[in-house]
């Protein structure tokens, strides 16, 4: 009886990969379809349908099947089989207009799916340069095994991009679906150690970690510098903030890790900090500078989501100091007879601060925050621009505050 048994669950698991065959082949067929479609704009939709409807099979009943050279929808996985990959490309007038790739992973009880695309590899190539081959791979590390994911063309045999781990990026995306703080942090905890791991590699230094959308990744221009931050927001509201400061040395990486260290600091506009004590921040600009006496050092723009009632923008200095050290804070944005070691700009969670460098005019532009009325006065959740602007202006040493400049006409100011 027990033999029986088992012969019926090999026979049903056969007809369910079968069945998962076909339906297969039929989404295939209509990603073919879409990509022979002429008009762009439709193109478009489709294909923004087509991927809500391929990831809900996929969470449903996907299972990993090997690869189909003849299916219009390719298929690749890791060695372990943790990962599994769908992905075909979409042509317009012969040349690759756009990759989209599904990944397929987590328990066969609660299958996830992250779907990626890119639809600016058309710029990339030249007719005849043939469609985009995708690739999972394992690669085993001591205390984890990272799944890089690389992009090439098969004409040409030459790599367009590469992913250097599809499980940080999946981890990334599962952050906020956690629900309670607990999960959250346990989550993100395994995400630093992923990163960390990266961070240690001297080779993934000039990575821009393009496919980690939900961290930032700077790179000075010089190229000596490359730094990654990130948010975890928790249920309450608040945020916690993480990431590195990357410094090339003469014969290696330097890596600092950041600890946010927001709430122990109590005047941070007047405060040199480490990176072991962080006013943590999300930076999405990086400005090299060097002063008259020939200092390099760097201002970082940043978002600081604060909690439920305001937000804050920061500018952040960041020197480099011995062997590749970092050190956060500098005595150099000057406000009538007062100087800052960084600026700080906190405002209502619901409006919006432009604050953006100026590089043709050297200068720090931002709108002028104020309160609606005088009762309102320094309540912050009540601040938000005004309509004027200002400007910290590079002038040798100090970056100055000029009030209520003309961002609009270049010939002013």
């Amino acid at each position: 009886m027990y033999i029986y048994r088992i012969l019926f669950l090999l026979m049903f698991g056969c007809i369910l990969s079968a069945g998962a065959q076909n339906n297969l082949e039929s989404y295939a067929q209509k990603a073919k379809s879409i990509s022979e479609l002429g008009d762009i704009n439709e193109k478009e939709y489709q294909l923004t349908e087509f991927a809500s409807e391929f990831t809900l099979y996929l969470e449903l009943n996907g299972t990993f099947i090997g690869s189909n050279d003849d299916l219009y929808i390719k298929t690749t996985n890791s060695s372990d089989s943790k990962y599994s990959l769908y992905y075909f490309n979409t042509f317009a007038n012969g040349i690759i207009y756009r990759v989209d790739w599904f990944v397929l992973y987590g328990d066969v009880n609660k299958r996830k799916v992250l779907h990626g695309f890119d639809d600016t590899v058309g710029s990339h190539v030249k007719k005849g340069s043939g469609e985009l081959q995708l690739h999972l791979s394992r690669q085993q590390h001591e205390q984890l095994d990272l799944y890089p994911l690389t992009f090439a063309f098969t004409a040409e045999e030459k790599t367009y991009k590469e992913f250097c781990d599809v499980a940080v990026i999946c981890q990334f995306e599962d952050l906020m679906q956690r629900q309670t703080e607990a999960e959250r942090i346990s989550l993100n905890d395994s995400i630093l150690d992923r990163m960390q791991i990266l961070w240690d590699n001297p080779e993934l230094f000039g990575d821009n970690f393009e496919g980690i959308k939900r961290m930032s990744t700077l790179k000075s221009e010089d190229g000596n510098v490359k730094v990654c931050t990130w948010n975890l927001l928790l249920p309450n509201s608040t945020n916690n903030f993480y990431g590195a400061v990357l410094v090339k040395t003469k014969n290696d990486v330097k890596v600092s890790i950041l600890k946010d260290n927001t709430e122990k600091i109590r005047s941070p506009e007047r405060s040199v900090l480490t990176n072991k004590s962080w006013y943590g921040a999300i930076y999405y600009d990086m400005v090299e500078v060097k002063d008259k006496r020939k200092q390099n050092y760097y201002l970082l723009l940043g978002y600081k989501p604060n909690n439920e009632m305001t937000q804050k923008k920061v500018v952040e200095p960041l020197m480099v100091v011995g062997n590749g050290q970092v050190r956060f804070g500098h005595g150099i944005f000057q406000e009538d007879r007062y100087v800052y070691k960084r600026l700080i700009f906190e405002y209502s969670a619901t409006a919006n601060m432009m604050l953006r460098y100026d590089k043709n005019k050297k200068r720090i532009v931002l709108d002028h925050l104020a309160p609606p009325s005088s009762m309102f006065s320094e309540n912050k959740r009540f601040y938000g621009p005004d309509f004027s602007y200002d400007a910290y202006v590079f002038d040798k040493e100090k970056w100055v505050l000029t009030k209520d400049i003309d961002v609009f006409n270049p010939g002013t100011n």
